[in-house]
């Protein structure tokens, strides 16, 4: 399987099931040649969905938690630099 560096190289997968894991995505190797992770985009509204999906496997069921984080008050970040990376923290 090739690494992608891009994150717009990768296509947003959207399963038709109402509650899906991540068995039902097709992963993708992103990052570097040193450095990579095995990747899978999902629209942002489906993310709920993955999670219950996840939790429901019977045979290894995952939990979630939720990260506390500083809140930043509107304005206070001056600089902006894209990384093409998100990271989603549940």
């Amino acid at each position: 399987m090739d690494i992608v560096e891009s994150l717009f190289d990768i296509q947003v997968q959207d399963p038709p099931e109402e509650d899906f894991s991540s068995i039902d995505l097709t992963w993708t190797k992103f990052g570097t040649a040193e450095h990579h992770d095995e990747v899978a985009l999902i629209p942002y509204a489906r993310v709920d969905s993955f999670i219950i999906g996840e939790c429901s496997n019977v045979e290894c069921p995952t939990r979630f938690h939720i990260e506390r984080g500083r809140k930043r008050s509107r304005g206070s970040l001056k600089e902006y630099k894209d990384d093409e990376y998100l990271e989603y923290r549940l």
